[in-house]
């Protein structure tokens, strides 16, 4: 322990305190104070304190000099002076210091946070503060607005606690952390939650600095080893990205791809960063395409775009280096989204085939190596479940899990996580809260007073019985997706199905009510299931390799239409309803089919992008036709006697509407503007006086900081 003035210097537990009440401290700023006061009256060069504090980093000259602006602040005006400026060479620390024993420090009342740290300021000295703090912004990154007119204490975080880094309204994600782990880059959709934009904030308290100003969405930021730039994709559609790097102090953009398919939509959010750069700076991995005919998978780009490879070829997202750069874990769609490990050669190419590491059940929305590249951890839940983050131990060959994944005591709500080298974590925790609701069809449509069967978690593709007496629905209330059974008006909701974690949704009821449609991956990438509700039992109908899902009755019971990837992409099949070959029906791609009520025609969505258009085709075959453009999701529409209702999409997620579309004008009326965001299922009520649909009521996320982990 050091004494100088009236402040303790603890090192063992990296407290500073001033009369026994700790003086908050970002870690940086804390290893130069340490640096000076166990050498106080020497001089310091700058190049020799950017090395000590930034080992193995290239960094630019104001971090150091933003550095010393914040110790100065920190310690007053009585303390700031201390720190001596020595002209073209660098600074001393001029105070008094003493060190103490250990037996003199056990006599040292214990320290406290109870009442924050303050120094008394004059106007004159607020305005020289505020003058520092312009300057500091202008030459140091990412929200360096810690110097205020006066400093404020905040908690420390303990060890392998997880404590808020932001809580700002809106959508933090896709957090990214600088090579020394003292600030972080993410994508935040702003204080008027209109726009996602590319910002910087130091591990600490202050706002965050604004990187990115473009009204296209910026996202999957990801910080360069020497901690000079920072990469991020700008969505010009909700599933095209270019792919843009900046300094990480701010400044002119430059692209280097254009046009990657990303396979975002409008709905996704707070899940794992799609890039990440090679530990030598020179590659930057991504998922997604650079032209559509190169196919999907993870890409290389060389840092200044001159060169491209492809290292997989499948729907893969999030790649992210080993710290030796000899592995690339990524997340791959499997019976969910898992982990797998790629082993690279040193020359970046492929060394042999990718390894699945974590179970197939779990869909993992985020990850990143432990340090010591011997583990990962990543977040991961069952479809639409509760998220927690989990580590696995691998082998030396990184390709072999040493056991099962181990849940770690926080990270609940995780999506995308990061951890820096040295040992600290952030990741971002999602909330959101969907609900079905009810819309009244009689007169002016207008949504119920309150939503159907709500819980704080997600309720969605819901379906009347025949009857009209119960509802079926899937919901994530139990932790994981499963199907529930109500009444009609939501009362006495009772689960009636036990997956587990795996896809368990888009139930339907069958014409005499005795068993339930659904899909599920709980035995596959996506299988057609028979529900028997009153017993629970479940029974396959499908176990095609290619996902099969988003299936629908035909009037007549004897039918099932689904959507599949047996061709490549998705197209509308149909088989009978025990079971049996499959035949498709759509020519040119198609998703969610439905029969007219007169059983002539099959209406059906394009595809699975928002937004998509409805198509229709004669039930015994014939010419497709277009029917409506703006579906929101391929589910979301139902097929009345007069015409089609569907939840129709704005250009954002929130522009919602119902709208109708009319059989005998081919007139589209918007009869609700709903003013949230759209979720998943709609269902007619058999009387066709009301219908079903689901939104987003609520939803966000937070950045979650880490530190001294593991």
């Amino acid at each position: 322990m050091y004494a100088f003035g009236p402040y303790r210097l603890d090192v063992g537990g990296r407290i500073l305190a001033r009369e026994g009440q700790v003086v908050p401290l970002p870690p940086k700023t804390f290893d130069l104070l340490l640096l000076m006061a166990q050498s106080p009256g020497r001089a310091f060069s700058k190049q020799e304190l950017m090395s000590a504090l930034w080992p193995d980093v290239f960094v630019e000259e104001a971090n150091l000099s933003f550095q010393v602006s914040v110790l100065r602040k920190a310690l007053g005006e009585g303390g700031g002076p201390w720190i001596e400026t020595v002209p073209k060479h660098g600074y001393r620390f001029t105070a008094d210091v003493k060190r103490i024993s250990a037996a003199a420090a056990a006599a040292i009342p214990a320290m406290t946070t109870a009442t924050p740290v303050t120094t008394a300021a004059t106007p004159t000295t607020r305005k020289t503060w505020m003058a520092v703090t312009a300057a500091a912004l202008v030459l140091a990154a990412g929200g360096y607005l810690y110097l205020r007119a006066r400093p404020r204490a905040t908690p420390r975080a303990a060890a392998g606690v997880a404590v808020p880094l932001t809580s700002y309204q809106g959508f933090e994600n896709t957090p990214s952390l600088s090579p020394d782990g003292s600030q972080v880059a993410f994508s935040w959709n702003g204080p008027g939650e209109d726009n996602y934009d590319i910002y910087v904030k130091l591990v600490g308290p202050g706002p965050p600095l604004r990187l990115t100003t473009d009204p296209a969405r910026d996202d999957n930021p990801a910080w360069s080893p020497d901690g000079r730039v920072i990469a991020f994709q700008r969505f010009t559609t909700e599933a095209i990205a270019d792919v843009f790097v900046l300094p990480a102090l701010g400044g002119a953009e430059r692209k280097i791809a254009a046009g990657v398919p990303a396979g975002r939509t409008g709905v996704d959010f707070a899940y794992a960063g799609d890039m990440s750069w090679s530990g030598d700076g020179r590659w930057l991995a991504f998922a997604g395409n650079l032209f559509q005919e190169d196919g999907r998978g993870i890409w290389l780009i060389a840092a200044d775009g001159s060169e491209r490879r492809r290292l997989t070829d499948s729907s893969d997202r999030a790649p992210t280096f080993s710290p030796d750069g000899r592995h690339l874990a990524f997340i791959r769609r499997t019976a969910g989204w898992t982990v797998h490990v790629l082993p690279l050669s040193s020359v970046m190419m492929p060394a042999g085939a990718p390894a699945r590491v974590t179970p197939e059940a779990v869909w993992v929305r985020g990850l990143d190596w432990m340090p010591d590249g011997q583990g990962l951890v990543f977040s991961g839940a069952g479809h639409l479940g509760l998220s927690r983050l989990q580590r696995i131990s691998l082998g030396p060959d990184r390709l072999t899990p040493l056991g099962p994944p181990e849940l770690l005591p926080f990270g609940e709500q995780a999506a995308a996580v990061r951890i820096s080298k040295t040992g600290r974590l952030v990741y971002s925790a999602q909330f959101r809260d969907t609900n079905i609701w009810k819309v009244s069809l009689d007169g002016h449509p207008r949504l119920g007073a309150a939503p159907i069967a709500p819980s704080t978690f997600d309720e969605h593709t819901p379906d009347y019985s025949p009857d009209g007496k119960r509802l079926a629905f899937a919901s994530t209330r139990s932790g994981v997706e499963e199907i529930w059974i109500s009444d009609a008006n939501g009362s006495n909701p009772v689960q009636v199905t036990t997956t587990g974690g795996p896809q368990c949704s888009n139930p339907h009821w069958s014409r005499d009510g005795r068993t339930i449609l659904l899909s599920s991956r709980r035995e596959g990438p996506g299988d057609l299931y028979l529900l028997w509700p009153d017993s629970s039992e479940l029974r396959r109908l499908t176990d095609h390799p290619a996902e099969d899902g988003e299936a629908r009755w035909s009037r007549d019971g004897r039918t099932v239409y689904f959507a599949s990837l047996r061709t490549g992409r998705f197209e509308g099949w149909k088989m009978p309803a025990g079971g049996g070959d499959a035949i498709r029906v759509t020519p040119n791609g198609g998703m969610t089919a439905v029969e007219s009520l007169d059983g002539r025609f099959l209406y059906y969505a394009k595809d699975a992008n928002s937004p998509t258009s409805i198509r229709r085709l004669p039930v015994g075959g014939g010419q497709e036709t277009k029917v409506v453009d703006g579906l929101s999701y391929s589910i979301n529409f139902v097929v009345a006697d007069r015409g089609l209702y569907f939840l129709a999409v704005g250009d954002a997620p929130q522009k919602t509407s119902l709208d109708f579309y009319e059989f005998a004008t081919g007139k589209r009326t918007t009869l609700l503007n709903i003013g949230k965001q759209w979720w998943y299922g709609m269902a007619l009520a058999p009387d066709q006086r009301s219908l079903l649909l689901s939104t987003v009521d609520s939803a966000g996320s937070n950045l979650m900081l880490v530190d001294q982990f593991p």
